[in-house]
């Protein structure tokens, strides 16, 4: 999913996208890995393979884009 499971690695980097998407617990915002929001502690991120699972979850996308369906 993410190399070795750390969002910071992959954090801000587009060549990630569509790998995986992931979630903030304590907002309800999911994001794509090249978004440049501040980087959510680990404990608060949920991991999905897709925005759909991340909307099925009840999280909403971020506002910094868009995602296609």
């Amino acid at each position: 999913m993410t190399p070795a499971g750390d969002v910071g690695s992959c954090h801000a980097k587009p060549s990630y996208d569509g790998v995986f998407f992931y979630a903030v617990k304590t907002t309800g915002i999911y994001c794509r890995p090249s978004c440049r929001s501040k980087l959510p502690k680990r404990e608060n991120i949920c991991f999905f393979q897709t925005a759909q699972e991340a909307r099925a979850a009840g999280s909403r996308p971020c506002k910094g884009w868009t995602v296609k369906s």
